[in-house]
């Protein structure tokens, strides 16, 4: 249920993401009950919250190229939850040797802290099921993540680490 377009896309601006037992609740009462015992755990309710708080999106401050074709997920439906998650699409792909990447000083706000990730600010995200296969993950401040991992990172609303 979590990884169908619209859920991902309500995580991504921290809507409300109840289960069917809010509706059946609402219908024996008659009325609105309150969410909060029907909010979905996990990453729905940390994106809700952040939103609550006025914190930055998931993705802010990061910037992603989409590397060839995808079969798995669209690749228009992955840059409209990078957008939405506040993340930039890259029209270029990042070199990660050019001055103009390292001196990038943004860090990842939603990394963790005593993690590596939080200084990479720039992702080339390639289908898992194509034949492209990275030769290094991590090239400065540009890593190679498949886009599932993107998924993952907007279904749980945390930037996982890449593997």
């Amino acid at each position: 249920m979590l990884r169908t377009m619209k859920c991902m896309m309500g995580m991504s601006v921290g809507c409300w993401i109840l289960q069917y037992s809010w509706v059946k609740a609402c219908l024996e009462s008659r009325g609105q009950v309150p969410e909060e015992a029907h909010e979905v755990k996990g990453g729905p309710h940390r994106a809700r919250l952040n939103r609550e708080q006025l914190l930055p999106k998931l993705l802010d401050g990061c910037h992603f190229y989409f590397l060839g074709s995808f079969k798995e997920q669209k690749k228009e439906d992955l840059t409209e939850l990078v957008k939405a998650a506040g993340g930039q699409i890259l029209i270029r792909q990042p070199k990660p040797d050019s001055d103009v990447t390292q001196t990038i000083n943004t860090v990842a706000y939603h990394a963790d802290s005593d993690s590596d990730q939080r200084f990479c600010t720039q992702y080339i995200i390639y289908d898992k099921t194509s034949k492209y296969v990275p030769g290094r993950v991590r090239q400065g401040k540009v890593w190679f993540a498949p886009s599932n991992w993107l998924i993952d990172c907007i279904t749980s609303f945390q930037l996982l680490p890449v593997q």
